[in-house]
């Protein structure tokens, strides 16, 4: 690849984006072709239905705070492919994109000759660019964010973890990873690893019971948010929330910029998952790093909030039932006895009826437009939708204009129903967009 708008091509129409192809035979395979690079460093595996891309970097934020190289591997992206490949909170470059790519070529030309079948995904081609780089990169540490479920999801290759994290359980990609939340998370305990701590914001007793029967399996010690640890909001302000977090200690007046209470929870996680790391690596929690930590993590696309024109505007990925509920929470947080603007679309996949019922009690108009994916929704299906519980409810099919619709009509404004849709909005706002590929 000689430049970064060639490797973003190839990546996304030689591996087609969105293809999902079960096992592990051919990352495992490719990362043996490479050397195992995914060996070279202790990771932190982390699954969940929501929060784990905020767990994820609110752990790397701390491990880099302390003195690691850390990298990061997430998805999906907002305003950039380079966002998935990350090194002490710098996305990967556009050089070593094109570096990393090329060193994976000759590999996945020798599996793509025996068909199809062995023919590496996108994913699987990221992660394992992931793996390759953070080697190279020389880090001392690695937070791994699952791409879908657990048990076969490709970053699941890794023979052993520092730290598994399972945020949460709820009804996401139910056509894969199963119906109920019981087998959701059969299939994200799948990530816990003989003798590897499993830390979890799971708070319903008969899915932590799911979770304990698989670590007591693996000898694997278990930490449960609101049992083993626990945090408490303080004081809740938009960009400056306050919190006191009890766990191997007790530490006061935590602040944090991510907004909402989940997000408490989410930090949480966080802080107890690299007690249980550092711990393991021969270090402890240093409180003037973890607070320097907290504050200066920054997570595009959850309850981010902009300000335009004198008018609030706030983006936020949630797309499921479980995120939908926290949401209308958060909304009601910061602002209170208030209704907003909804600028929403959804893909094919999400139960956004169910979203559309939560969400109605924040709102008293919509703007509904065509997420930019294949996979979108007709926007006509989502307006009739939204008609059975709001009385006003606008059907503008571009994005762009169903936006400026949002905007010129309203005080405040919420975008949401897809992390595809916040994200084009979001490049919009802020005025930087790749040239090259699409999520």
């Amino acid at each position: 690849m000689k430049t970064y708008s060639e490797a973003i091509h190839y990546l996304y129409n030689s591996r087609p984006y969105g293809k999902i192809k079960y096992g592990l035979y051919r990352i495992r395979e490719l990362l043996e072709l490479l050397g195992n690079p995914q060996e070279s460093y202790p990771i932190v595996h982390i699954t969940g239905t929501n929060g784990k891309g905020s767990v994820a970097e609110i752990t790397r934020s701390i491990l880099t705070s302390h003195g690691f190289k850390t990298g990061l591997n997430v998805s999906p992206h907002i305003t950039t492919f380079r966002e998935r490949i990350q090194v002490d909170g710098r996305d990967i470059s556009e050089e070593d994109v094109c570096k990393t790519l090329r060193k994976l070529q000759p590999f996945l030309a020798k599996m793509d000759r025996k068909g199809e079948e062995y023919a590496p995904s996108f994913f699987e081609v990221v992660t394992a660019m992931s793996f390759l780089h953070f080697k190279e990169q020389k880090c001392d540490a690695v937070v791994l964010e699952v791409g879908l479920g657990g048990r076969f999801d490709a970053s699941n290759v890794i023979a052993s973890s520092l730290v598994s994290v399972i945020t949460s359980v709820g009804l996401d990609h139910t056509a894969i990873l199963g119906d109920s939340e019981e087998k959701i998370a059969r299939e994200k305990s799948g990530i816990i690893k003989v003798n590897s701590p499993v830390v979890s914001g799971i708070t319903r007793p008969a899915i932590r019971r799911i979770v304990s029967e698989t670590a007591g399996r693996l000898d694997a010690p278990t930490f449960f948010y609101q049992r083993d640890f626990d945090a408490y909001g303080r004081e809740y302000a938009i960009n400056n929330n306050t919190f006191d977090y009890r766990g191997d200690k007790t530490i006061r007046n935590l602040r944090i910029r991510l907004n909402g209470e989940h997000q408490i929870a989410n930090a949480a996680i966080a802080i107890k998952t690299t007690e249980i790391g550092l711990e393991k690596m021969g270090n402890e929690v240093d409180e003037r790093c973890l607070r320097e930590a907290l504050v200066n993590v920054r997570w595009p696309g959850r309850f981010e909030v902009f300000s335009i024109n004198s008018k609030t505007v706030v983006l936020d990925g949630a797309h499921n039932p479980e995120a939908a509920k926290v949401l209308r929470k958060t909304v009601e947080r910061y602002f209170p006895k208030e209704k907003v603007t909804l600028l929403f679309g959804s893909l094919d996949d999400k139960d956004y009826e169910s979203n559309i019922r939560t969400l109605s009690k924040i709102t008293d108009r919509v703007v509904v437009c065509r997420v930019p994916n294949h996979r979108s929704v007709h926007p006509e299906r989502v307006a009739d939708t939204w008609r059975k519980y709001c009385s006003f409810v606008d059907l503008v099919e571009s994005h762009e204009a169903a936006f400026e619709t949002a905007l010129s009509t309203s005080e405040k404004i919420l975008v949401c129903g897809s992390l595809y849709l916040v994200s084009e909005i979001r490049n919009s706002l802020t005025g930087v967009k790749e040239s090259a590929g699409r999520h």
